[in-house]
């Protein structure tokens, strides 16, 4: 299926892994951690809903899964299939498809990912529906994002420009919200369900390393330029106040959550 128009995604696209890169390590336990604990068939067909650039999907390629991904970005696909791990991979399919709406028939998939998809998701049900929709009976849907410590520099700097956003009156989507309504629709209605930090690692990130972060995120992106600029400048002035210079050093862990549903 291919979409008209521009996807958010596609004016960042070249520099989105720049900021969001996940280690080696980090991708490889995501996958192990599926199949610890889902009685998974061997070389499973998996579809990776919001594939994105291929961070988390090449420990899928890498490891002989059957593996399709889709995103409504054509550019965010364009940057994956330049990856040697897709060039190199016989058993990888990549479509341009909105995940409300997919290209394939019914129970066609054993595994269905959303790896950093349900906190942008916004209206969350037509796209949990249809990723039930392509899950064959006893599949597994996995729900996965990258979690900072509530006292680390980049979940206080998010709280922030959220407060800025309010004090501007824009509009802004409240992602913790909405993913943990997803997740609680989820558990009641799978057979069985687990949550598990798949990975734990060290980061080092600044208040600069946020601002140019948050210049290259679809949601930002999308607002008029003068906006942006108010907001991250205002942000910049408290985090310097707060934090001192916006290029000091600041080391936290992340994990990575990972929820799994059995139906």
């Amino acid at each position: 299926m291919k979409l008209t128009g521009i996807s958010a995604y596609d004016t960042t696209a070249s520099s989105f892994e720049r900021h969001r890169a996940l280690p080696n390590s980090v991708v490889e336990a995501i996958h192990s951690a599926i199949w610890s604990v889902a009685s998974l068939p061997d070389h499973a067909r998996v579809l990776d809903v919001g594939a994105g650039t291929g961070r988390i999907g090449k420990a899928f390629l890498a490891a002989g899964d059957f593996y399709v991904g889709v995103d409504s970005s054509l550019a965010m696909l364009q940057e994956f299939s330049a990856k040697p791990e897709f060039r190199e991979s016989k058993t990888c399919l990549l479509a341009q498809a909105e995940g409300r709406q997919l290209p394939f028939q019914s129970a066609s998939f054993d595994l269905v990912l959303l790896m950093q998809v349900l906190s942008a998701a916004g209206k969350w049900r037509p796209l949990l529906d249809e990723c039930r929709r392509v899950l064959r009976p006893g599949g597994i849907i996995a729900v996965g994002h990258t979690r900072s410590p509530e006292s680390g520099i980049d979940a206080q700097l998010k709280r922030r420009l959220v407060a800025i956003l309010e004090e501007m009156q824009v509009p802004w989507h409240q992602p913790r919200e909405s993913r943990r309504q997803a997740l609680d629709w989820l558990e009641s209605i799978s057979v069985r369900h687990w949550y598990r930090d798949a990975a734990v690692w060290n980061v080092t990130t600044s208040t600069e390393e946020f601002l140019s972060r948050h210049r290259t995120g679809a949601r930002f992106a999308a607002l008029p330029l003068s906006i942006q600029e108010e907001a991250l400048a205002r942000l910049h002035a408290w985090a310097e106040t707060n934090f001192g210079s916006a290029s000091t050093r600041f080391e936290e862990q992340h994990s990575f959550e990972l929820g799994i549903f059995k139906f």
